[in-house]
């Protein structure tokens, strides 16, 4: 009882305070929206089309090991399709992923809010192939409107395939195993100049069959390089 009394006596001049606006509740952070959307458009791609992805996934190897497998891939109208399908969905987690670990960061980018930064990246990336596809009509001479004009232009999307299943499949381990997002992003950097380079290579390898080592030189330093260092660029001094 006179435990009671003390008890009552220590609070009953006491008084509670509760915030009674949202804003004094502190916010729980999350994605941003258009990364949350991004997501969930990309997961739901990936569960529609799923079969697609399976009839390429024996192509990617031997894509990535010889010149000739570009060749086989392109001998079916139907994987060559699914191919171009895949390419095109795996842009979203190729820009979330240069995004999340920073691997494209211009000066002007960094005044950007978390909810604008993804749509800038996107954005950068879909100029970037709109300026190889104006590269493509302006320098291309038309004697190089070959099968195998075709076949270095078409492999480039298959090891865009490649790029990105290595990348994702690297940045999923790492995370779970708490590697920080420095170190997430140093390996990310190496494995994509890395399989950029061998696709380079294999493009070499396509056109030598057909083009004098010069004509391949310029094509590569126009409608490759060119577009790529201006990425670079851009993320320098921009």
């Amino acid at each position: 009882m006179v435990l009671q009394v003390a008890f009552y006596d220590l609070f009953k001049s006491g008084s509670l305070e509760l915030p009674t606006t949202p804003e004094e509740i502190p916010p729980v952070e999350g994605l941003p929206a258009f990364t949350t959307a991004m997501v969930i458009v990309f997961v739901m791609l990936s569960l529609l089309f799923m079969r697609n992805f399976l009839n390429i996934l024996p192509y990617l190897a031997d894509n990535l090991m010889r010149a000739r497998g570009s060749a086989a891939l392109e001998e079916s109208v139907r994987v060559s399709r699914d191919r171009n399908l895949i390419a095109l969905i795996l842009i979203i987690p190729f820009c979330l992923l240069i995004n999340r670990f920073l691997l494209y960061r211009p000066e002007f980018a960094s005044s950007f809010g978390e909810n604008v930064r993804p749509l800038a990246v996107f954005g950068v990336f879909i100029l970037y192939l709109l300026l190889r596809l104006a590269m493509y009509f302006l320098l291309m001479p038309r004697r190089m409107r070959t099968d195998n004009y075709q076949l270095s232009r078409k492999c480039a999307f298959t090891f865009f395939i490649t790029m990105n299943l290595v990348m994702l499949t690297t940045a999923g381990l790492m995370i779970l195993f708490g590697a920080g997002d420095r170190v997430v992003g140093v390996v990310l950097a190496v494995e994509l100049f890395t399989i950029y380079a061998v696709m380079l290579f294999r493009r070499t390898q396509i056109l030598s069959g057909s083009f004098s080592p010069l004509t391949v030189f310029l094509y590569l330093c126009g409608l490759e390089l060119l577009p790529t260092g201006l990425i670079i660029a851009s993320a320098i001094w921009f």
